[in-house]
């Protein structure tokens, strides 16, 4: 009888123990993930093709959800700034200044979380160039345009504490054109795709 009892015991005992691991688990598993719930990214990236477009932008999200945010995203990009002057042609300036705002959704990891938003918004281009060859008289060709500006932007930030790493790419969907199927296609392809890189503060 004795013996009964004491199985009796150890079996409520197991499956106690047992019911409470799972909800353990998660409990750790959420504390040692961090919400990001209002980040400040400032960063630098390029367009590596077919000419590098140096890239300074910054991205502020609000996770007014776990699983979903509104994304900001503001940028300057010096464009062929590695090639100012070639076969008589000097670039005066040519950059372009977009602001784009959008919804995000968020997947996270342990130590990680991988966001992707669909953005809309207006980009304003300026280029100025000269045709400087001493056989001719200087010639200069200057355009200023206002467009929309739509793309999909992938974001990942790394870390659990208030400063961390992170890593963007912007897709444009607009105003570039899909002409090719090819990815290394010039127009609307990997030429447009910006890679960029930088630190994030969480502010809340």
């Amino acid at each position: 009888m004795e013996n009964i009892k004491l199985l009796t015991a150890f079996f409520i005992f197991f499956n106690l123990s047992a019911a409470s691991t799972p909800k353990d688990s998660t409990q750790i598993k959420l504390k040692n993930y961090h919400l990001h719930q209002l980040t400040f990214e400032p960063a630098i990236g390029l367009n590596p093709w077919p000419i590098f477009d140096l890239v300074i932008s910054n991205v502020s999200q609000w996770n007014f959800k776990k699983r979903a945010g509104i994304v900001s995203y503001t940028s300057y990009s010096a464009n062929s700034a590695f090639l100012r002057e070639f076969n008589h042609i000097k670039t005066n300036y040519n950059f372009s200044v977009s602001e784009k705002i959008g919804i995000g959704t968020s997947l996270y990891t342990r130590h990680s979380s991988h966001t992707f938003s669909l953005l809309a918004g207006i980009k304003y281009n300026a280029f100025k160039e000269t045709l400087e060859n001493p056989e001719f008289d200087n010639v200069t060709a200057s355009v200023k345009t206002v467009s929309p500006d739509f793309s999909l932007m992938y974001n990942v930030k790394v870390g659990n504490k208030k400063v961390f790493f992170c890593y963007r790419m912007i897709i444009p969907l607009y105003p570039y054109p899909f002409r090719s199927a090819s990815i290394n296609a010039i127009d609307g392809n990997l030429a447009n795709v910006s890679l960029e890189f930088r630190v994030g503060i969480r502010l809340k």
